[in-house]
């Protein structure tokens, strides 16, 4: 009695089918415009912040969806810069500053050290118009990253968790600032480690304290 094995092949359908999901790793490196490393700068996939960082010599390596279609990266101190993937898995960047969101490394500094942001980098001679609050912070406050709506505090090259850092206003708690008019903003200050400490297991994520102007403060703007 003959004995008969069926081997099942597999098809170029089902393989594409099963690669499909896999992540594509991308590295590269990011540079400024002396050509100097730059550390610290945050990825964003097709607008949407990740937690991954460049470190000190400017490289870094992140996996994304076969899908994504955009690799961006945005530095506090050096700018924006984005570009189309179509297939790459090296991409290096080149930060020239002077875009949305970018700010000096002076101000970055003075934020790190918790001095107000608003007051550091608003000039006297120029006003600056924000639809909203959290546009206001995206190009005013370094070491925060905002996307829409939502907020992550940036430490070192990691961030406090996935979730949002709690909102301080005038220095009462809040749910949110949704309606919080930047016309109205006097400073806002990021506060972590020992300073966000005094809020217990709610400042885990770090603390954005935001004080807003008086009523003769306003008075004397209009």
């Amino acid at each position: 009695m003959a004995l008969v094995i069926c081997v099942m092949p597999v098809t170029l359908a089902q393989k594409n089918s099963d690669d499909k999901g896999k992540p594509v790793t991308i590295k590269g490196k990011v540079i400024n415009k002396e050509n100097e490393p730059v550390a610290g700068a945050v990825l964003y996939v097709d607008n949407l912040a990740t937690t991954t960082v460049t470190k000190k010599d400017g490289s870094y390596k992140i996996k994304v969806s076969p899908s994504a279609m955009t690799l961006e990266v945005r530095s506090d101190a050096y700018g924006i810069s984005k570009t189309a993937i179509k297939g790459q898995t090296s991409i290096d960047f080149t930060l020239t500053g002077g875009q949305a969101g970018a700010t000096s490394s002076a101000d970055q500094k003075n934020v790190s050290g918790n001095q107000d942001a608003g007051k550091q980098q608003r000039s006297k001679h120029k006003v600056v118009s924000y639809s909203n609050i959290y546009q206001m912070i995206r190009a005013e406050v370094p070491g925060v990253v905002v996307s829409g709506s939502s907020i992550q505090i940036h430490q070192g090259h990691s961030f406090f968790g996935s979730s949002t850092p709690l909102f301080v206003v005038n220095g009462v708690i809040v749910s949110s600032i949704d309606n919080v008019n930047p016309k109205e903003v006097k400073s806002i200050r990021v506060l972590t480690g020992s300073e966000a400490s005094i809020y217990g297991v709610q400042g885990s994520n770090g603390v954005l304290s935001i004080t807003l102007k008086n009523g003769s403060e306003l008075d004397k703007e209009q």
